[in-house]
């Protein structure tokens, strides 16, 4: 998707010397594609650290209320990885809504350039 904004930001960028009604009309579609995929993002982004933030609830809760012993450490400890797991794609969702976010408000500012000719 970053590949995708960018190449789409270039063009525009050029496209914008001479706007076409066409080419407004294209930007438009684009841009409400653009911000489609960065409210879906911004969803599962939610989605992602609610459900690390639940799973380390659990964890916390899992060391504090059970009594160590073989089963429930293996219980245990593969919650706190599965909370791992949620963290590091969590960081990662968080890196790619940053950057989708950014692409797609220096879209915004191109569309007051394309606006203004």
């Amino acid at each position: 998707m970053e590949k995708k904004l960018k190449t789409y930001h270039d063009f525009l960028k050029k496209a914008s010397a001479h706007p076409t009604p066409e080419l407004i009309k294209y930007h438009k579609q684009m841009l409400a594609a653009f911000q489609h995929e960065r409210l879906i993002h911004l969803i599962v982004t939610m989605f992602f650290a609610l459900f690390m933030i639940i799973f380390f609830i659990f964890t916390t809760t899992l060391f504090l209320a059970l009594s160590p012993s073989l089963w429930s450490n293996i219980f245990c400890y593969s919650a706190a990885f599965i909370t791992l797991i949620l963290f590091v794609v969590t960081l990662f969702y968080i890196r790619h809504y940053y950057q989708l976010e950014n692409g797609v408000q220096k879209l915004e500012e191109l569309t007051t350039k394309l606006y203004s000719f």
